[in-house]
């Protein structure tokens, strides 16, 4: 008989929106990205924590703009 250890998996958007609150006031998207996959520690789209963070944004529960497109620079906006 085989057990399986049920691993607790935290929801990428809860990571997105802690990842959020550690940054500083200006941070680059893909120092974003890397925490955020320290946060959740596995590999995962930097595509997909995006579209977290623009759907957290949209809820007003991580308002940011971006400053640079460009260089990928986004600021929190308070």
């Amino acid at each position: 008989m085989q057990t399986e250890l049920k691993l607790k998996v935290m929801p990428i958007r809860k990571a997105v929106k802690q990842c959020y609150d550690q940054m500083s006031n200006e941070f680059h998207v893909l120092e974003f990205c890397i925490y955020t996959q320290r946060i959740l520690q596995k590999m995962t789209m930097d595509g997909t924590i995006l579209r977290r963070l623009r759907e957290l944004r949209e809820t007003g529960e991580c308002p940011y703009r971006v400053i640079d497109n460009i260089n990928g620079i986004y600021q929190k906006v308070t």
